[in-house]
């Protein structure tokens, strides 16, 4: 008898562990995190308007959420990861560990999984809704791209956090107390947060953006590394046959330390009397590396690092120990990237620029005083193909509206853009 109620937390454990497993639980959530993961994959088809209908979807999805237990988060958390991030797993393959790609998606899946599972626990559809409001600030080892406010941008509303905010209180007040009410109330909401389109301000003179399609594993290629810089030239030589101010390139279009490459320096220097340069380079000093954008203009050359690096990307946000560990398995013992202390801005013709690349230009601390004007600059070859960009993209919507900044983003591994506010 002892025996037997020794087992009895045990068995009581694995029966509640068993329930989570349940189909029923697993389909609901799978179905609900396809509602609010469908306006990411309609972005693909690059059709006017119909962001609106991945709106639509994502606002069933929240309602169906915010009614359901924490099993069905916990899923719903799962496969979020799944269909939001899937894509992270995918710069193993250039590490030559492309076979934990599967674990690591399934890594991915069980931090969201279990990030809902936590903030259903109590069971509070106001705890629920303050989480779904604020999910960007859960922010695993500081990656903080699960943003709902996403769900609105490119549609006919504002996408700011008032808008879901009360997108939110509609759909709590048609669970809790009368639909009717609630779904007058999303309409009221919706129509007081029309995005009426306003005129918005660009760079006083032509600019180049540069788009490239080099695969990740040919970029670093010593044998075409010559090849890239000639295009490169080309490219640039094209945009001043244009007559256009500045030419910008994406980042790392010059596979190379550019400030140890006085050749090309030279070259890049010279051009930059006829047309500004904008490109991605590495920088080195003092035994550490930079991720740098790179400014030639009238003969003179500055180079500015990265500030936010991409956590297990550039650098491993863990204790040294076990970072260490890490880069010895995965990296050939390689060091992490150093970055730069502050954000970083140029001047072109007197007009200021705040410099980003890739990651770091969805970071609120890139828009410290609210810059007119971002330039910035991507690899999205790392991920290619996949959803990432049209994600980047969305994020760049928001942040381009939030702090009205006029962002021109020059890409390698999918097309360039001009995101304006």
């Amino acid at each position: 008898m002892k025996l037997a109620l020794n087992f009895l937390p045990c068995k009581s454990f694995k029966k509640k562990l068993v329930a989570y497993f349940t189909l029923k639980f697993i389909i609901k959530g799978f179905m609900i995190s396809i509602l609010l993961s469908l306006f990411i994959f309609l972005d693909l088809l690059n059709l006017k308007y119909i962001a609106n209908l991945g709106l639509l979807s994502a606002i069933i999805g929240l309602y169906i959420l915010l009614k359901s237990d924490r099993k069905i988060w916990f899923w719903s958390g799962f496969f979020i990861g799944l269909f939001w991030f899937y894509w992270i797993s995918f710069s193993l393959v250039y590490y030559n560990f492309g076979y934990l790609i599967p674990i690591e998606i399934l890594g991915i899946c069980l931090i969201y999984g279990s990030i809902f599972l936590a903030v259903s626990w109590l069971e509070s559809i106001y705890i629920k809704a303050i989480f779904l409001l604020f999910a960007s600030y859960v922010a695993p080892f500081g990656f903080d791209w699960l943003n709902f406010e996403l769900i609105f941008v490119d549609t006919l509303f504002k996408p700011t956090i008032y808008t879901l905010a009360l997108v939110l209180i509609s759909i709590i007040i048609a669970i809790k107390f009368n639909i009717y009410i609630g779904i007058s109330l999303l309409i009221c909401s919706l129509a007081i947060n029309y995005n009426y389109k306003t005129e918005s301000k660009s760079l006083p003179f032509d600019i180049s953006l540069i788009s490239t399609n080099i695969s990740q594993d040919k970029i670093w290629e010593r044998s075409i590394k010559d090849k890239i810089v000639k295009s490169n030239l080309d490219m640039i030589d094209q945009a001043i046959s244009d007559g256009s101010r500045i030419v910008v390139l994406p980042e790392s279009s010059f596979p190379l330390f550019l400030d140890h490459s006085e050749i090309l320096l030279s070259v890049l220097k010279q051009k930059s009397y006829q047309i500004a340069i904008v490109a991605g380079a590495l920088g080195a000093n003092n035994n550490k590396i930079y991720n740098s954008t790179y400014l030639f203009d009238k003969g003179e050359i500055k180079r500015l690092d990265k500030l936010i690096l991409v956590p297990f990307g550039e650098e491993i946000p863990l204790p040294n120990f076990i970072k260490n560990l890490i880069n010895e398995i995965f990296f050939d013992s390689a060091v992490d990237y150093s970055h730069a202390n502050s954000v970083s801005d140029y001047e072109i013709d007197g007009v200021k620029i705040r410099n980003a690349i890739c990651y770091e230009a969805t970071k609120d601390e890139l828009f410290k005083d609210n810059p007119k004007f971002m330039i910035a600059i991507s690899n999205n070859a790392w991920f290619s193909p996949s959803t990432q960009p049209n994600l980047q993209s969305k994020l760049l919507k928001l942040k381009a509206y939030k702090y009205k900044t006029t962002i021109y983003h020059s890409i390698n591994g999918s097309p360039s853009q001009m995101i304006t506010p």
